[in-house]
């Protein structure tokens, strides 16, 4: 027979355990909510964010448009609106960027152009760059037809390259590509493109929409892009010349290719190993890259404007967010 002291023991228990789960519940509930508040404040500031990016790139298209108008894309290193960092106030924080001459650099996706002759270029001037970051002759030009393969759209192996083959014995396996490049950074696919290697090169490469060599602009070429100027003249230019070349520019850059070309370091190399096709005094693309700072938030974004052919500012391509 149970005694009534135990009966009113169990109801406490009993009673104990439900204000327990009830607690515990509750703790889950304001979890949630807690949870669910954040989410929305964060979506709230991305929205924010992207909103104050969009200014930001308008607010670029209306300074490129007025620099292209006002110079004719001929510009130099110290035009006014480049590489000055322009700080827009905002409501809880700060949209910030800078324009920049997005003309000088290799274009990777050149090795795969269909003309013969323009990719033997292109791969001549990217063995230079290889070259420049002191690699073995050899290893460079493995290194180049790796990447060649890598973007061709057929499956045939260059010496000291890779296709299928190889990259199905990786764990994970992959395939080759077989087309451009969207950005530099697929570059980790490719056999031998390591983490050290791709960062040296990153300063000097690009991937464009299409396998047309990029036409430098020898006015805002910095020393650090030394290489891709010596790319120009079949290494015939030393690294070191080049560099001093574009330390020692006029302030004001130089007026016409044919000008540049008058310089002692450039005048006494032979016709056959320049490239003057390949540089301008002139630019067309432009990018703007920046961040929106709000609250303890950062997004950043990227924009590339082109002007040529002399059309108006236009964006060609964005990016919110990191790469």
């Amino acid at each position: 027979m149970t005694h009534p002291e135990n009966q009113r023991g169990a109801a406490l228990l009993s009673i104990l355990v439900v204000v327990a789960a009830l607690a515990v519940a509750a703790l889950m509930a304001t979890a949630a909510i807690a949870r669910q508040t954040d989410l929305s404040k964060a979506s709230y500031r991305r929205s924010d964010a992207s909103w104050a990016a969009y200014s930001a790139e308008a607010l670029a298209l209306s300074a490129v448009d007025e620099l292209a108008r006002r110079t004719s894309g001929q510009i130099s290193p110290i035009m006014t609106g480049l590489g000055e960092t322009v700080v827009i106030p905002i409501r809880g924080g700060v949209v910030s960027f800078e324009i920049a001459d997005a003309t000088n650099c290799f274009n990777i996706n050149a090795l795969a152009d269909k003309d013969e002759n323009v990719a033997k270029l292109a791969k001549l001037s990217w063995v230079t760059l290889l070259l420049d970051l002191d690699i073995p002759a050899s290893d460079a030009n493995g290194l180049a037809n790796a990447l060649a393969d890598w973007l061709d759209a057929d499956s045939n192996t260059r010496q000291g390259g890779a296709e299928d083959g190889y990259y199905m014995t990786l764990s994970p396996s992959y395939r080759a590509a077989n087309q451009i490049m969207d950005s530099p950074y697929e570059l980790a696919a490719v056999m031998g493109y390591t983490a050290d290697l791709r960062a040296a090169l990153e300063p000097v490469i690009c991937t464009k929409r299409n396998t047309q060599a990029v036409r430098l602009n020898i006015n805002t070429l910095s020393p650090e892009q030394a290489s891709l100027l010596r790319a120009a003249y079949s290494e015939a230019l030393t690294l070191a010349a080049a560099e001093r070349i574009l330390s020692e520019r006029p302030d004001t850059g130089w007026s016409s290719v044919d000008q540049f070309e008058l310089l002692p370091d450039i005048r006494t190399i032979p016709e056959g190993q320049k490239r003057t096709e390949a540089l301008s005094v002139n630019s067309g693309l432009y990018e703007a890259r920046g961040r929106t700072v709000l609250d303890s938030g950062s997004w950043p974004f990227a924009f590339l404007i082109s002007t040529e052919n002399g059309a108006a500012a236009h964006t060609t391509w964005r990016r919110m967010g990191e790469e």
